[in-house]
């Protein structure tokens, strides 16, 4: 008599814990997706060579220069320099200083037509004040259109140099404004000045320390194109000057873990 072939379950009659384990089964079967092995053990390998240990070191900043590094006595400049500008940032804005150069002329021109017209006014008055005058009615009234004329022409200079007095002393308080927070700075602001001298003459010797290299690095020597082409010098130096506080500046606030 042949054995019956056992039953196979039917969907309806299948766990969920045995469909889990069916569906595992089958996985731990198929080749690996990366080396073409069979078996789990090798992908699992593979997988997790590709996720770092946890005291693997990593770090995706590039190492720091020896000539990079900075000493306590740059970094005080370096923060006397910064405190200025600060300083000078939060200083009141300035006016414009071609506005109060007109300012300042116009006023002078005003000053000086009205000057001319009071000349005028106390001339014809002098001439008018003469008894003779009398016997000229036709210069005489010429003389006293002239007055009338004047004397308005007096008050306009009057409206107008006032208009532009008011204008300068505006322009003037603003900048007054300034000079006198420059002025209850001044120490912090001389200090910025002077540490920039100071760090001139540190960038101008790393510079100089650079070039003198065998090999100097790639951002100096490519970077910088150096060394610079005959005649170019001047510049060359000042666009090095400008990338070495770059490099500074980013260097003085990294952090080194």
């Amino acid at each position: 008599m042949v054995a019956e072939p056992a039953s196979t379950p039917l969907p309806s009659q299948v766990t969920p814990a045995q469909l889990i384990g069916e569906i595992s089964r089958l996985v731990r079967q198929l080749p690996c997706p990366h080396c073409g092995q069979e078996g789990a053990d090798s992908a699992r390998a593979h997988s997790q060579a590709l996720v770092p240990a946890a005291r693997e070191p990593y770090d995706d900043v590039a190492p720091l220069d020896p000539l990079d590094e900075i000493g306590d006595d740059e970094r005080w400049l370096w923060r006397l320099v910064e405190e200025a500008e600060r300083v000078a940032a939060a200083a009141p804005p300035g006016p414009d200083p071609r506005q109060v150069a007109l300012a300042e002329q116009r006023c002078q021109e005003a000053y000086e037509a009205e000057q001319k017209v009071q000349s005028r006014i106390h001339a014809t008055i002098t001439a008018l004040a003469q008894p003779s005058s009398w016997l000229r009615p036709r210069h005489r009234a010429a003389l006293a259109r002239h007055l009338r004329e004047d004397r308005a022409a007096a008050v306009l200079t009057a409206i107008q140099r006032g208009r532009i007095e008011e204008i300068r002393g505006r322009l003037r308080a603003v900048a007054n404004r300034r000079a006198d927070y420059l002025t209850a700075h001044r120490a912090t602001l001389e200090a910025g000045r002077n540490a920039r001298v100071e760090l001139t003459r540190v960038l101008d010797d790393l510079i100089d320390r650079y070039a003198r290299m065998a090999q100097p690095p790639a951002w100096f020597k490519f970077g910088l194109d150096y060394p610079p082409e005959p005649g170019t010098r001047r510049e060359w130096l000042q666009h090095a000057r400008e990338t070495m506080i770059e490099r500074r500046r980013a260097n003085l606030h990294r952090v080194l873990l």
